[in-house]
């Protein structure tokens, strides 16, 4: 699977990690935690996020604390921008959406802050409030109340509509989820409803139960919207649809039937995709459903596949086309097209003729005129396709190239990576992944590239016991300083345990295993005790020390 960060809110393309596909409310719930002292949180606006962030916009210079205060003191929202320089469509999100004049000139009724995810603190940050992915947009209250979240590129025009909809005295969205959930027969307000149908939600790092609560609420949700609002009703039913799926998706993958729930939803999607008008007004967020739907549509709807097909294909084939969408969400469609396709096809297969349709619009893709900034989601896009047909060929060398113009070259080496471990070549894709994080730059980005390099040579280099305790120790040493092991990082640092105890299953890399938990006991000492980090620090590889004890 290639590495990919999250492109646009409602295509859902975001995995834990900034891979391909998937969207997190700031807690289990949903609901925005209460506000507390947050002083130890600072994050200082670094060198190299004041050089990523977006020009013609009047970014706040200072922490996200200060940014804060000055909201608190200036009666205004936070504008909160997480990105990371590294990620292809943070840098096209700067070029189409940061750059418009009416997005600049509404962000002055804001705090604007850019938090790289890189800075110092950034990734405690991310922990606060539930961010994973890049890029991500949070519109917070001065008490820290959650008012929007957008993962990516919305369509355009949505984000001064959006933007609109939090200037005025409304409740935080986890106020109305807490609402919601609570039983309340209180209808929803179209401002409340709007907002709930362009929330970012992502779940990335949870369990499947969470999934399938949210998809029940924001179903809920749908049916309180107001009159008028059928566009907002569809979008919540439709993300109530692909959260119900993805929380099946373990079930639906052994062949087991869908739930009541989602059969519901999918009946609901359903009548939306033979409302032509409403289908194609929504096909951003139709086009984040993904295999678990199709699949469950497949074993609901079985006199019926080929009408679901051609349905959905015909809404995806138009937004392909749709001006309002970038040539990268063109693409994107288009995979989604492709996923929906071979999901409910008998034999998971897709035709010839699709297969020669999808490189011609790959082509036409890549010969465009693009920037620096637009080819590089275009080139993520493709990759996604060419993996969904399976030709490897083809993605290496589009990899290859991009890899030669790109600033962050270090991105694509990862895919080099896994095309030559899927091809059976460990030695070249040992040697990328090694290059990739020799080149990666940034606290956080260090230990994410550093840890794919480790486990890449503990899947493919199991026996070089000096080589993996030489690499882990120095990974692990990305992990010395403040406010490192929180979010993503920690997430990985989980990864790699879970990695290295199976490793080590038969005790006969004891040796290695104690250096590093050894490595990791300096790291941990020097955090407060009082810090949250503390837990997970001292958690790692604590099995496999009980174990040789």
């Amino acid at each position: 699977m290639f590495l990919r960060c999250t492109l646009a809110l409602v295509l859902y393309l975001m995995v834990a990690g900034c891979a391909k596909h998937s969207a997190p409310p700031a807690s289990a719930s949903g609901a925005v935690p209460p506000a507390r002292s947050i002083s130890s949180m600072s994050a200082t606006s670094s060198r190299s996020a004041i050089v990523a962030a977006p020009a013609g916009i009047a970014w706040f210079g200072g922490s996200v604390e200060s940014a804060l205060a000055t909201a608190r003191a200036q009666n205004k929202p936070v504008f909160l921008y997480w990105g990371a320089q590294w990620c292809p469509p943070c840098h096209e999100l700067k070029a189409t959406v940061f750059s418009r004049p009416d997005v600049i000139e509404k962000l002055e009724l804001f705090i604007p802050v850019y938090l790289d995810g890189d800075d110092p603190g950034a990734q405690k940050w991310g922990d606060k409030f539930g961010v994973s992915g890049y890029p991500t947009v949070l519109v917070l209250r001065a008490d820290q109340g959650e008012l929007a979240r957008i993962s990516g590129g919305l369509d355009l025009a949505q984000y001064s509509e959006v933007l609109d909809t939090v200037l005025g005295d409304v409740r935080p969205v986890g106020t109305i989820l807490a609402a919601l959930q609570s039983g309340g027969a209180r209808p929803l307000s179209a401002d409340d409803c709007h907002r709930l149908a362009y929330y970012g939600w992502d779940l990335t790092d949870e369990v499947d139960a969470k999934f399938s609560a949210l998809a029940a609420t924001l179903a809920q949700a749908a049916a309180r919207c107001p009159t008028g609002t059928a566009a907002d009703k569809a979008r919540l039913i439709v993300t109530a649809a692909r959260l119900a799926a993805d929380g099946e998706a373990v079930r639906l993958a052994a062949g087991k039937p869908p739930g009541q729930h989602l059969v519901r939803l999918i009946g609901q999607v359903d009548g939306i995709l033979m409302s032509p008008t409403l289908g194609t007004s929504i096909a951003d967020a139709l086009g984040g459903l993904d295999e678990s739907f199709f699949q469950a549509v497949a074993r609901t709807r079985r006199d019926d596949v080929a009408g679901w097909d051609q349905r959905y294909a015909s809404v995806m084939d138009t937004a392909a086309t749709d001006p309002r969408f970038s040539a990268a969400d063109h693409l994107y469609f288009l995979d989604s097209k492709l996923t929906a396709t071979k999901a409910l096809d008998p034999q998971h297969k897709i035709a010839a003729q699709l297969v020669v349709q999808a490189h011609q619009r790959i082509d036409a893709a890549l010969a465009g005129q693009l920037d620096e900034h637009a080819r590089a989601s275009v080139v993520n896009a493709a990759l996604n396709i060419l993996d969904l047909l399976g030709d490897d060929d083809r993605a290496y060398a589009i990899t290859r190239e991009q890899m030669a113009q790109s600033k962050s070259p270090y991105y694509y080496m990862l895919d080099l990576a896994s095309l030559d471990e899927k091809h059976g070549h460990p030695d070249s894709a040992v040697n990328w992944l090694a290059q990739a994080y020799a080149q990666s730059q940034g606290a956080a980005t260090r230990f994410q590239w550093g840890t794919d390099y480790l486990m890449g040579l503990i899947r493919m280099k199991p026996a070089d016991d000096a080589g993996i305790r030489s690499a882990g120790l120095e990974v692990l040493g990305e992990l010395a300083g403040p406010d490192r092991i929180y979010r993503r990082t920690r997430v990985r640092l989980q990864r790699l345990d879970h990695a290295l105890e199976k490793w080590n299953d038969t005790g006969e890399h004891a040796a290695t295993i104690a250096a590093l938990r050894q490595r990791m006991d300096g790291i941990c000492s020097q955090i407060p005790k009082a810090d949250p980090a503390v837990a997970a620090c001292r958690a790692f590889l604590a099995r496999n020390e009980t174990a040789g004890t």
